[in-house]
């Protein structure tokens, strides 16, 4: 029989080779080879554990930081939540899917903050339930294990066709992905916050450009935007429950949606400019609440979303009028800085809606390839992007005493000296 702590090692071992990109061999080689693949698959079989030199190798060649307060997963039907506040401040978003209808609950009812403390008591681990020693505190790694359910692992994932990610690093942004959405699951239970994405486009047929930006303006207006700039795109999608992942460092690769259960997922690279990485992140938004079919075209239509919910067609219009005229760099630059889109993709949508000739579009082009402007535009959108929110639950929590620093650490993925240095004073 295997001995359960060495299968929990080998659990996360083979979780964080996989967020890495590394195959057995690859990892044999990255530690020097002081143990063979043969080897590194017993471990991650959870047969037999690494000695100390090798355990060291290990965490370097993986990136992995040891936490000594807080390096388990959860078990079965615990938590890390030394108690239960409700907070005044964070509401709960009642929520409405094509496929269900969760109603308002009264106070003490499942899923209310107040109620869910009188049902059970969290706490923190203690005793026997300690993990060996030598076990991996990984800040990338799964913390909640991974369900055996499908429904749990992220699904529906799009990569765009153009987009040729090798099939290891698709593998690793995947399980890295599902690590973050685990940790936002993690503290909103703590927290009692009912966190679902109310789709103001359910059940409605999309087909044609025309639907596209009735479709972008419906949803500005549900959302009350009207027809201002969003100063923050990836805090108002977290706001109207998205989960919103950040990643550097992957080469080819700009964005991707999908679903982890019934949460809704975009994933973007903030390698690109901000103006790019907010087309990016509008694009993926048009596929999770569009749901354009999986057919020719639905790239395409995406695309129209997204200028048409990043640059309304009511501000465009005011802009450019009389249509047809003669415009300027200027004007471009002005509209580029307010509302954070691209040069080429106001050129590009200007023409869609008739206010820019065939002719004057070419010649846009023309210029900006003979100048060198298509990878690195003139002008620089200098916007305000950041996916906070599981920050900020994290500091409430600890602020309040819900959950202990060295927790909210590792749910933060940093150490817990570098949580509490930004936590800062809690007054």
């Amino acid at each position: 029989m295997k001995d359960p702590r060495f299968a929990h090692f080998g659990s996360r071992l083979r979780t964080a080779r996989k967020m890495a990109g590394l195959s057995l061999e690859d990892l044999s080689g990255k530690i020097g080879g002081v143990v063979t693949r043969q080897a590194l698959s017993k471990y991650e079989k959870g047969r037999m554990m690494p000695s100390p030199e090798v355990l060291g190798r290990l965490n370097e060649a993986l990136a992995i930081r040891p936490d000594s307060a807080a390096n388990l997963a959860p078990a079965p039907e615990e938590s890390y939540c030394l108690k239960e506040v409700p907070n005044p401040y964070i509401a709960r978003n009642v929520v409405r899917t094509e496929s269900s209808t969760v109603q308002p609950r009264e106070p003490g009812a499942p899923g209310d903050m107040a109620g869910l403390a009188s049902r059970r008591r969290f706490r923190m681990r203690r005793g026997g339930t300690q993990a060996p020693a030598v076990d991996l505190a990984l800040d990338r790694v799964p913390l909640i294990e991974p369900a055996l359910d499908r429904a749990q692992f992220v699904d529906q994932v799009r990569f765009r066709e153009r987009e040729k990610v090798p099939v290891k690093t698709a593998v690793a942004l995947r399980l890295r992905v599902e690590d973050y959405i685990r940790r936002c699951l993690e503290i909103e239970s703590c927290l009692g916050i009912e966190h679902i994405l109310e789709n103001p486009l359910a059940g409605r047929e999309i087909r044609t450009a025309d639907d596209v930006e009735a479709a972008a303006w419906d949803v500005r207006r549900i959302w009350s935007l009207g027809t201002s700039p969003v100063t923050n795109f990836l805090g108002l999608l977290e706001e109207k429950g998205i989960r919103v992942f950040e990643v550097r460092g992957i080469e080819r690769f700009e964005g991707l949606s999908g679903t982890y259960g019934s949460a809704p997922l975009v994933t973007v690279n903030r390698d690109f400019p901000d103006d790019r990485m907010r087309f990016t992140t509008a694009h993926e938004l048009g596929h999770l609440l569009c749901a354009f079919p999986e057919r020719e075209g639905a790239e395409g239509l995406c695309h129209e979303f997204a200028g048409a919910f990043l640059l309304p067609r009511e501000a465009l219009e005011k802009a450019l009028m009389p249509a047809r005229r003669k415009i300027s760099l200027w004007e471009l630059k002005e509209l580029k800085e307010t509302y954070g889109i691209s040069l080429q993709a106001i050129v590009y949508r200007a023409r869609s809606l008739g206010l820019v000739t065939v002719r004057q579009a070419r010649s846009f082009r023309e210029t900006i390839k003979a100048k060198g402007w298509v990878v690195t535009e003139p002008v620089e959108y200098r916007g305000n992007e950041q996916a906070t929110r599981l920050r900020r639950l994290l500091s409430y929590a600890v602020a309040e005493n819900i959950i202990a620093p060295e927790r909210a650490a590792v749910l933060a993925g940093v150490s817990p000296a570098e949580f509490m240095g930004e936590l800062g004073h809690i007054f």
